[in-house]
């Protein structure tokens, strides 16, 4: 076969090919991290607001139902908390009563002097609109693609804007509210410690997609690395979730992010973002060590229920997503770079999970659109699209801007609407799409890294954990080799392998392949560590036999 006589890469060639991937990543540590007022109009609006507290003035927060808007929102309580400011409430719009980002209902049903939008606002005309007759000060602090004109706020903070020279573009919601609390904690004088706080934009920045790059991978690293002894007592309830005691990015976000994100898809955000603002200030003060045991008691208890109802929720969002899905692939259409779906009656909190399993399944972007109800909207079709590989996808959709109606998101997640009557229209507007635009941080693929198995053991495994964390922007390297079977074990619906000549074993999971001992096999794999021997292992992805 053609791939025996390729040359296998040594374990320095391999660390040459990664090294060479990241090593414009300028930001290894906290104190690397590029200052606040780098962001376009930072500094002014956290100076003017700091002035502004002086004459205790109302501020609303209002945030977004997914986890970057909710964990962007959490943030800016905890950060005003943080500083002894009590003159504060914030808003989690609800998916199906108040749509998506602040509105003038939402601003006029909770009166304020100044309201302050996090990962959302950038395309909030109305909104800002009816803020500057009212005299009511709008800060935008957002991450999503600005369209070619921008709302008339106060301040708009958002490192998208082309004119915005911060280091990266592509940072999610809870990181720009992070930044924006980090120049008014400068511009306040405060003497309190910002960093706990990544910790929870660890997850936002996870869940949102955002590529694993520069400053997100700095703090993805350091967010993992606090997990463990996190003082959060919310973060400290969600990581017994996890089944793993080595947490990774791809942990975080096959096992925590969706609980969190299942509160807004299913029902309100809200129920999110309180669990994640629990801490001994949710209960009475304690006075004495009987009051004090009392309010850990009831601490405890608080968490146990947040956690019970995500959980609950999220087993509600996969069976409705899996019925979703199901319609979804059988009213497909399926063209050379886009595949797109259409219903009348499909869950719209859905619609984002099942466009990314669609993009999975086609290898192409997906688009999820089904009927709204929302009163005076019965013509329109809401959804969802998702990016696959690096397609840049809001590039794709400002190409179809005058089919749509609404729409905006970033380059690998996006909302949208359109007229049932233009629905055609976009079809045909896919249909026509030859090439499609690449994210321009887009990183080589490396492809299968052929290796040689002397070459698989725990050396050659800390060799790939030093450029963790993997995901979008930094995908997991795929290894290749040829092996020899010594041992088969049947787990259920998986086979555990050992092989001649390494020590390191592999696990093929709901594997339907038939292998014999002795047999040789060309593997595509990848590695991580078994959670339950504490060792390196191999995790099978595709198998050829050789025989």
């Amino acid at each position: 076969m053609s791939q025996q006589t390729h040359k296998t890469l040594s374990k320095d060639e391999i660390y040459a090919l990664l090294h060479n991937r990241t090593k414009q990543w300028d930001f290894p540590t906290l104190s690397s991290l590029p200052h606040p007022y780098q962001l376009k109009s930072c500094e002014q609006a956290c100076h003017f607001l700091a002035r502004k507290m002086r004459e205790n003035p109302k501020i609303l927060v209002v945030g977004d139902y997914d986890v970057d808007g909710v964990i962007a929102s959490v943030v800016m309580m905890k950060f005003f908390a943080l500083v002894g400011y009590e003159h504060i409430s914030y808003v989690i719009p609800s998916r199906f009563s108040d749509g998506y980002g602040v509105s003038k209902a939402i601003i006029e049903a909770n009166p304020s002097d100044i309201v302050i939008t996090v990962d959302n606002g950038i395309t909030a005309y109305e909104a800002a609109t009816y803020c500057k007759q009212q005299g009511i000060t709008l800060i935008i602090t957002d991450h999503h693609i600005p369209k070619e004109s921008l709302p008339e706020a106060s301040f708009i903070i958002n490192p998208q804007q082309k004119d915005c020279t911060f280091p990266q573009k592509e940072i999610c919601g809870a990181l720009v509210a992070w930044y924006f609390c980090a120049g008014l904690k400068i511009a306040l004088g405060a003497s309190i410690s910002l960093a706990p706080l990544l910790e929870l934009v660890m997850l936002a920045t996870i869940a949102d997609m955002m590529p694993l790059t520069q400053i997100n991978k700095c703090i993805v690293l350091y967010g993992l690395k606090q997990l463990p002894t996190s003082q959060i007592p919310a973060l400290q309830k969600l990581k017994t979730h996890l089944k793993t005691r080595y947490i990774t990015a791809t942990d975080i976000s096959f096992s925590l992010t969706p609980l969190l994100n299942a509160a807004g898809r299913m029902g309100e955000g809200r129920i999110a973002s309180e669990f994640l603002l629990l801490d001994s200030s949710s209960f009475s003060s304690a006075q004495d060590e009987r009051a004090h045991f009392s309010q850990a008691r009831s601490l405890a208890s608080a968490l146990d229920s947040g956690l019970q109802a995500l959980v609950a929720l999220n087993q509600e969002r996969k069976d409705t997503a899996k019925s979703v899905l199901e319609s979804a692939k059988a009213s497909a259409i399926v063209y050379e770079n886009a595949v797109i779906a259409r219903g009348d009656d499909w869950h719209e909190g859905v619609l984002g999970i099942v466009a990314a399993q669609m993009a999975s399944l086609y290898k192409r972007p997906a688009f999820v659109l089904s009927r709204t109800k929302e009163p005076g909207l019965e013509s329109m079709l809401k959804g969802s699209a998702r990016s696959f590989g690096e397609v840049d996808l809001m590039s794709m959709l400002l190409g179809a801007s005058e089919i749509l109606g609404e729409f905006g998101g970033h380059s690998k997640a996006a909302g949208l609407s359109v007229e049932t009557a233009s629905f055609d229209e976009l079809c045909a507007y896919l249909d026509s799409l030859s090439t499609l635009p690449k994210c321009q941080a887009t990183q080589e693929e490396l492809g299968a890294l052929l290796i040689d198995v002397s070459d698989i053991d725990e050396e050659l495994f800390a060799l790939l954990q030093g450029f963790e964390p993997y995901g979008q922007g930094n995908p997991k390297p795929t290894l290749q080799a040829r092996l020899q079977i010594r041992q088969i074990q049947p787990i259920k619906q998986h086979r555990k392998f050992s092989f001649f000549g390494t020590d390191i074993g592999g696990i093929y999971f709901f594997c339907e392949q038939e292998f014999e001992i002795k047999e040789w096999i060309l593997a595509s794999f990848t590695m991580q560590m078994d959670s339950y021997s504490g060792k390196p292992m191999m995790v099978l992805q595709e198998v050829e036999s050789l025989c």
